[in-house]
């Protein structure tokens, strides 16, 4: 598609749509790519596009398409884009690719790793280890959704399996996530300080986070701010 300029305006047209779709953030780490720049942001195919065993043109399939950040792929990036040592921090469809050329994920990983097109909108199937920043699986949540051919033992190892093979807990993705943590706790704090209750400090904190569709680190807001962003979410009408 990119191979000449007729290919390359179509490419871009793709590649803004899915971002607009995906409220501007990277399908799997969710990095807020709400600046639309090329140099951040590209269309990954979820299943291979290569793949000619059928008829099926997975290449145009609009369903196994997403829109991802480059992955830490690019060093001249700052910070979350990108972070020394680049092996160890590359994420996303990057380190995706990674794993199927090592052969440790199957290229036709469906079932292995979990599409985010699939993923439920409530509940959460992740849990958020605030020391670190490190993505877990929600044992309790897991344990109520099943995955159509889910080639684990069950929920959580799948998402086990997803956050390794995207390597979604990675030095760069954890620091960010704890930056994103710390600022929340900073305004939690604020309130405290102006006597305002919990409850009405967790619900003012998930309108002014989530108001904006939606902002970087989705998740990790969404879990620092607990039920009151379920609610919130749950009153906007999320479909994920």
């Amino acid at each position: 598609m990119r191979a000449d300029a007729v290919g390359r305006v179509a490419y871009e047209a793709v590649r803004l749509q899915l971002l607009n779709g995906q409220g501007g953030l990277c399908g799997f780490c969710e990095i807020g790519l709400h600046d639309i720049d090329p140099l951040k942001c590209r269309v990954e195919h979820f299943h291979p596009k290569s793949d000619t065993s059928t008829a099926h043109n997975w290449a145009l399939d609009w369903q196994n398409m997403l829109a991802v950040c480059m992955g830490g792929s690019q060093r001249h990036q700052q910070p979350p884009h990108a972070l020394e040592p680049l092996p160890e921090n590359l994420s996303c469809d990057a380190h995706k690719d990674q794993m199927i050329q090592t052969q440790r994920l199957a290229e036709h990983c469906e079932g292995w790793i979990i599409d985010p097109l699939d993923l439920p909108a409530f509940p959460s199937l992740f849990f958020l280890e605030k020391s670190t920043g490190r993505l877990l699986p929600d044992e309790q949540a897991c344990a109520g959704i099943a995955f159509p051919g889910n080639k684990h033992r069950g929920t959580q190892e799948l998402v086990q399996h997803t956050i390794d093979m995207l390597n979604l807990n990675c030095d760069r993705l954890c620091q960010a996530r704890t930056r994103v943590l710390w600022d929340i706790e900073r305004n939690k704090k604020s309130f405290r300080l102006q006597n305002i209750s919990p409850d009405e400090a967790l619900r003012t904190l998930a309108e002014r986070y989530l108001r904006q569709r939606w902002p970087g680190f989705f998740t990790t807001i969404r879990l620092c701010l607990g039920t009151a962003a379920e609610q919130y979410l749950t009153d906007a009408g999320f479909q994920g």
